[in-house]
């Protein structure tokens, strides 16, 4: 029986491996030395597929008369089976790359897709590693540190890159509103690069002390960006121009899990993740889930996002005070789908991954139990990890996330929503006296209403009878920008009569996934 539960494991293992930009070089078809900048740049103005430049340990500069706004550049391109590799030789002693030029220059600028950047130092230049329009490139085991502006650019139409275990500190020595660690994509009014910049990942890095802006700007135009697995370090953030988080997003469909963030006493940094609408119909659908940050006071908020449609869930803060901030910011108690997992809310390989993970009693961030147990047999094993990679080869499932929402009691017979339910139909379970009645009402604060001025609004949900097992289910459906709803029962009877209101117990409040 071990034999079959390995077997199948190890078949779930090479199918369902968690998906990610994580390149793999085949042999390089040369391998270059270099010791000095002259050979560096001769290296990379000759880099073709296949090449590994090796970087022996020194440091490496720009002659700052030269004029030119990179320090270090490359056009060249690899492929998916040749990647273009840059290393230290020694990852321990790392080679240093200098601009030397703090308000002008670019330290590292690639154009061109599957490169590898290992094991380097960057620093003192104005910009730090720029990588243009280039695809599944890596940046990993880089320190970039006394950056002008920002550390790391992804950038000009740049998707599907990784950048990874990464040491970003002191950006923004000269220019604190543009000192980024990590910048994914272009600002709406920029002319020369393309927005394109899509599904790129942030795993694993540090970042700060003194990074002045923050820590990782996702820009709008841009698509499911992942930043997970990071350290924040919020002392010397500047809070200029807006930079006063460890992530903002202001494209769609991001990601930011499993982080963990210090505010150390910053004044300057009043968010944990910032979301912003810099256009109509982007800042949406984000996911912030499995973070823990320390914030120092319970006025920094760990989320805040005015029209951006967020869900939220499984985070911890210290304090716990730390409050999300936001009209269309769901606060998720937990979701219902068959086959996911990790509850997220999606079915994803990333499931077979984490039940694989959890089966091999390895740590996992998180297992559902219901939503894993497909053969319903009240334990996790090798049947379920086998019907889950069925549900994921046959592609077929439309089932959208039934979605358990926070609320809270706010005196007998009230309770009060998470924000973030605008748009949606609400499901409420209450649990009564069988066959007693319940007369209901809810409102919402419509911030349309009243010329713009905001009004609370009330309206009737009509009665409704407990059935046999006590159970009442009522349904309201919210405009777009309602928020801080509440439900309400007017009156509450028995078969004796009038009765406590504080006899019923609201049980779930639920929606489904959009």
């Amino acid at each position: 029986m071990r034999r079959k539960i390995l077997a199948a494991v190890i078949s779930a293992m090479f199918v369902f491996a968690a998906a990610g930009p994580v390149p793999h070089a085949e042999a390089a078809s040369r391998r270059i030395y270099a010791a000095d900048t002259a050979e560096l740049k001769a290296a990379l103005a000759d880099a073709r597929a296949g090449d590994e430049i090796i970087l022996r340990s020194g440091v490496y500069e720009d002659d700052a008369s030269s004029g030119k706004w990179r320090a270090f550049e490359a056009n060249a391109s690899g492929t998916a089976q040749e990647h273009i590799i840059i290393r230290s030789e020694d990852p321990e002693h790392p080679a240093v790359l200098c601009a030397n030029q703090p308000e002008k220059k670019c330290v590292m600028y690639i154009t061109g897709s599957y490169w590898e950047i290992r094991d380097l130092k960057i620093r003192n230049g104005a910009k730090g590693i720029f990588l243009a329009k280039s695809e599944h490139s890596v940046i990993s085991n880089c320190e970039v540190s006394e950056i002008g502006e920002e550390g790391i650019h992804i950038i000009d139409d740049s998707s599907y890159n990784l950048v990874e275990g990464c040491f970003v500190h002191d950006t923004g020595t000269v220019t604190p509103k543009y000192g980024e660690g990590v910048y994914i994509g272009s600002a709406k009014n920029a002319t020369d690069y393309g927005f394109d910049c899509h599904y790129n990942t942030v795993r694993g890095c540090r970042f700060g002390p003194n990074i002045a802006a923050d820590h990782v700007d996702i820009k709008e135009f841009t698509y499911g960006n992942l930043v997970e697995y990071c350290t924040f370090d919020g002392t010397g953030m500047k809070g200029e121009n807006g930079g006063d988080s460890f992530v903002e997003v202001k494209g769609n469909d991001a990601v930011i899990r499993y982080n963990t963030g210090y505010r150390n006493g910053c004044e300057k940094q009043l968010y944990a993740f910032d979301m912003n609408v810099q256009l109509e119909g982007w800042g949406q659908n984000t996911k912030i889930y499995e973070n823990t940050v320390y914030l120092d006071t319970a006025d920094c908020f760990l989320v805040k996002g005015w029209k951006c449609s967020a869900e939220v869930f499984r985070n911890r803060t210290d304090p716990p005070e730390c409050t999300v901030s936001g009209n269309r910011v769901l606060q998720v108690l937990g979701y219902r789908l068959r086959g996911d997992a990790d509850e997220n809310g999606i079915l994803h390989p990333e499931d077979a991954a984490s039940l694989l993970q959890a089966l091999l009693a390895k740590e996992t961030p998180h297992i559902s139990g219901e939503n894993a147990d497909l053969n319903t047999d009240g334990s996790l094993n090798a049947k379920d990890l086998t019907l889950l990679k069925r549900m994921l080869l046959n592609g077929t499932s439309d089932e959208k996330a039934e979605i358990r929402v926070g609320f809270v009691k706010e005196a007998a017979g009230k309770w009060r929503m998470s924000d973030g339910l605008g748009e949606r139909s609400v499901t409420l379970t209450l649990a009564a006296e069988p066959g007693s009645e319940l007369n209901l009402g809810w409102g919402y604060w419509d911030p349309a209403a009243d010329d713009g001025n905001g009004k609370w609004l009330t309206l009737a949900l009509g009665e409704h009878r407990a059935d046999s097992a006590g159970t009442v289910k009522v349904t309201a459906e919210l405009p777009l920008d309602a928020t801080r709803m509440a439900l309400e029962i007017w009156d509450y009877t028995d078969a004796g009569g009038k009765a406590d209101k504080d006899e019923v117990n609201l049980i779930t409040v639920t929606t489904n996934a959009k």
